[in-house]
């Protein structure tokens, strides 16, 4: 079983003059640490544990870092100063029991998706990526090749159960 990895490639990384990941690929801590990279530029966090949350008294690029591993969106982030990133809270998980009042009633909640061919189009990779767990905006701002290229079971898990 592969470890929990703690970032996630944001742009093509060099080390020694070699391509070493690409955007998407898994990034071990100790290389992010090793090889100086910047959390939000080269490298996201994988996941919200990746990064404690910082003291009040952080600098801004310790806030930067701690909420892009809390999936705040980056133009969010730069529009907040400092003292407006120490300040804020992190908001409650939705609870996700409760079918959505806009759905239909007659729909099923949990369909089985297949992972798209070769040869298909954005819309089915975004629906596929989004039904796996990557967040959509994520999704429909990811190219196909990125969308076919991601690891999805070490990122977000086994895919979910269909519901009998």
């Amino acid at each position: 079983m592969r470890p929990k990895v703690d970032y996630i490639a944001a742009r093509v990384i060099f080390a020694n003059s070699v391509r070493a990941y690409n955007p998407g690929d898994d990034v071990p801590a100790s290389a992010v640490e090793n090889l100086g990279l910047v959390v939000g530029v080269d490298v996201v966090p994988a996941r919200p544990d990746v990064i404690e949350r910082p003291p009040a008294d952080a600098s801004r690029a310790d806030w930067v870092a701690y909420w892009l591993g809390q999936d705040v969106p980056q133009d969010q982030i730069d529009a907040m100063s400092r003292d407006e990133l120490a300040a804020r809270e992190v908001e409650p998980e939705p609870d996700t029991q409760q079918p959505a009042e806009d759905a239909a009633p007659d729909a099923p909640q949990d369909l089985h998706v297949v992972r798209p061919g070769r040869d298909s189009r954005k819309p089915e990779w975004v629906e596929y990526a989004v039904w796996r767990g990557m967040p959509r905006e994520t999704a429909e701002e990811s190219t196909i090749a990125q969308l076919s290229a991601t690891d999805y079971d070490n990122l977000f898990g086994p895919p979910p159960l269909p519901e009998v």
